[in-house]
C-alpha cells in the first residue's frame, strides 16, 4: 500500500522520486503501489528529499530509502487525516 496509517497520529507514504525534473509535481497516485513525484532539485546532499517532503524535518521522517528513489516517509501529526482523505488530497495534486 502506498499510504498506510500505522498509528493514530502517523501517516506512512511510499514515494517514488524522479529528481532533476523541469518542475516539481505529483505525477501519479496509486494507493496499491506508490505515489510518484517529479522533483526539480538534483539528487545531491538531500536536496531532492527536502523538496519532495516540503515539510519541517520534525514533521516528516524518511524511514527507508534516504539515498534511493523509492522512499518510505512517515508524517507525524496526521491524526485528523484518514488514508482515504490523504489519497483524495494527493490525487487532487496530480498534474497531467
Amino acid at each position: 500500500m502506498a499510504i498506510t496509517k500505522p498509528s493514530a497520529s502517523i501517516l506512512r507514504l511510499l514515494l517514488t522520486i524522479k529528481p532533476n525534473a523541469k518542475t516539481t509535481s505529483v505525477v501519479s497516485v496509486d494507493p496499491a503501489t506508490s505515489i510518484t513525484l517529479r522533483i526539480h532539485a538534483p539528487p545531491r546532499d538531500g536536496e531532492a528529499n527536502e523538496e519532495a517532503l516540503g515539510l519541517r524535518k520534525s514533521d516528516a521522517q524518511i524511514i527507508r530509502g534516504g539515498k534511493g528513489r523509492e522512499k518510505v516517509v512517515e508524517l507525524s501529526g496526521a491524526g485528523h487525516i484518514s488514508v482515504e482523505e490523504a489519497v483524495r488530497r494527493l490525487e487532487g495534486l496530480v498534474e497531467e
